[in-house]
Order: structure tokens, then C-alpha cells, then sequence
């Protein structure tokens, strides 16, 4: 292991258990309200805890998030690392994947929840996960990695799942976003937000990183091989992200058209579903000889 990564994967891992901890636990506010918008917008505010300045539909969705966090995203974290210094092959890789999460998820809350106690530490995560990332990237061994594909590596299925999974991605955020821009008005989800971040993000960032990794594949070049798994894993997470921000949303009495269920959220599980299994298959298909 690189020995940056040595100290930035545990600083990753305190910074994201206290803004989780934090958000998740945290009490206090004065419950639940209408806000208007600067556009006119009646929305209704989470008005508790950490996510208090945030929407109702938001803070709900950070509180599931955190829960996710919490419960599967650390421990995986904390497994990959210890394998990864007892020189395990293949959990270097699963952890890049991992990190691409807190990545994401860092990025998330520093830009797209609403400014609070844990301000900072939402940057700091997102400056730990990004030089991790990179440091991870750029010191893998490319070729160690392309010597050790089985022929019957699903590099196809790999490529076809993560050009489907972007533009996938990018076609149920301009969903959102088509009509609003056309007529004028401000998106649904807008809220007391100024901007929608998870879209930009997503379709500027995820996408195209998608669609890059698939073409890498299809040329057979290493590179496609080391980001295939952490697309992947990312791809599984934010499933079961989706799935624990809609639990929460629904403890909070948030229910949504049966359109939305089986159309959006749907599209997201049935996506991290197929990561898992297309995940699964990219291991079993490593050579254990270096």
C-alpha cells in the first residue's frame, strides 16, 4: 500500500464516522416547518438535528445516507484496508471502489446540504477521499493488474452495464430537468437550494467516467480493468443509499407517485443489483498469480 494511503484511509474513516454520527443522532430544532423559497416555493424544512436548515425531503435523505454510512460503507472500508496491508491482491481494488463512494459522498454534503456544524468536516472528508483516490489510481500497478484477467473476464457485459449505468444516470436526472429549463421554473426538488448539485455532479463527473470506463474495456487497456470494480462498487452503494434514503424519507411521511417507486428509485436498485452481481463475476475472474 502506498504509505499515503496509510494515514488518509484512517483519517477517511474518523472524518466520515463523526459527520455521520453527527447527522444521524443529532437532536434539538424546532421540528418541522414551511419555508418559501426566493422563488416562490412553499417547502416544508427537516427542522431537527444537524439537517435542520436542510428540506424535509433532504435532511430525510442525509439521515439514510448516514445509516448506510454507518452500517456498510466503514465496515468495508476498514475490511479493504486491513486486507489490503496484510497483502491481499484484490482488496486494493474493492477499496478504490470504497473510497470512489466517500468521495461521492463528500462532495455531496460539502456542496449540496446546507451549511452547518459540520462544514469543515464534510471538506476535509472530500479533500481526503479525492487524494486518496488519486494517489490510489495513479500508483496501481496497471500491468501486474492486465496479466492477471481470466479470457473469461466478462469484459463485454462490464462495458455494456457501465455505458447503460451513465447515460441511465444522465436520462433519469434530465428527467428532472427538461421542463423546468424549458418553461422557466424551478425544478421540484430545487427547495431552499440554489442549485441542483447531485445532477451536475453526476452528469458532469459519473457519466462520463461510466462511458470512459467502458470504452477502456472494450480496448482491452488496463486502465478499464482497475476502474471497472470501483464503478461497480460504487454503483452498488449508491443502491443501497437509494434504498435507505427512501426508508427514511418514508419514516418521515414522505410517499412519492407509484411512477416515481418503480421509475426513479426502481431504476437505481434494479442498477446496484446487476453491480452486485457483475461485481461478484469481476473477482472470480482475477487470477490469485501475480
Amino acid at each position: 500500500m502506498n504509505p499515503a494511503l496509510k494515514w488518509l484511509i484512517p483519517l477517511i474513516a474518523v472524518l466520515a464516522l463523526i459527520t455521520a454520527g453527527v447527522g444521524l443522532f443529532s437532536q434539538g430544532g424546532p421540528g418541522p416547518f414551511v419555508f418559501e423559497t426566493l422563488r416562490g416555493q412553499q417547502v416544508e424544512m427537516f427542522g431537527r438535528g444537524l439537517y435542520a436548515n436542510d428540506s424535509l425531503f433532504s435532511g430525510a435523505a442525509f439521515r439514510g445516507t448516514d445509516v448506510v454510512t454507518l452500517l456498510i460503507a466503514l465496515p468495508l472500508l476498514f475490511a479493504c484496508y486491513f486486507l489490503s496491508l496484510r497483502g491481499s491482491q484484490n482488496a486494493p481494488i474493492a477499496q478504490i471502489g470504497v473510497l470512489f463512494y466517500f468521495l461521492y459522498i463528500g462532495a455531496s454534503m460539502a456542496f449540496g446540504a446546507a451549511f452547518n456544524a459540520m462544514f469543515l468536516f464534510y471538506a476535509a472528508l472530500f479533500s481526503a477521499s479525492l487524494f486518496a483516490v488519486i494517489t490510489a489510481l495513479a500508483t496501481f500497478d496497471l500491468q501486474a493488474l492486465a496479466t492477471r484477467i481470466k479470457p473469461s473476464f466478462p469484459r463485454r457485459s462490464l462495458a455494456i452495464f457501465n455505458i447503460v449505468a451513465g447515460f441511465g444516470t444522465l436520462f433519469i436526472w434530465l428527467s428532472d430537468l427538461i421542463e423546468p429549463l424549458l418553461n422557466g421554473s424551478a425544478p421540484v426538488l430545487l427547495g431552499p437550494y440554489t442549485t441542483m448539485f447531485t445532477h451536475s455532479f453526476d452528469s458532469a463527473v459519473i457519466t462520463p467516467a461510466a462511458v470512459m470506463t467502458a470504452i477502456f474495456l472494450l480496448q482491452r487497456k488496463p486502465l478499464g480493468y482497475l476502474l471497472a470494480a470501483p464503478m461497480l462498487m460504487l454503483c452498488t452503494l449508491i443502491g443501497v443509499v437509494v434504498i435507505g434514503q427512501t426508508i427514511s424519507q418514508t419514516l418521515e411521511g414522505i410517499t412519492f407517485p407509484i411512477g416515481i417507486y418503480i421509475g426513479m428509485i426502481g431504476s437505481w436498485v434494479v442498477m446496484g443489483a446487476f453491480a452486485i452481481g457483475l461485481t461478484i463475476s469481476f473477482f472470480r475472474n482475477l487470477s490469485n498469480e501475480k
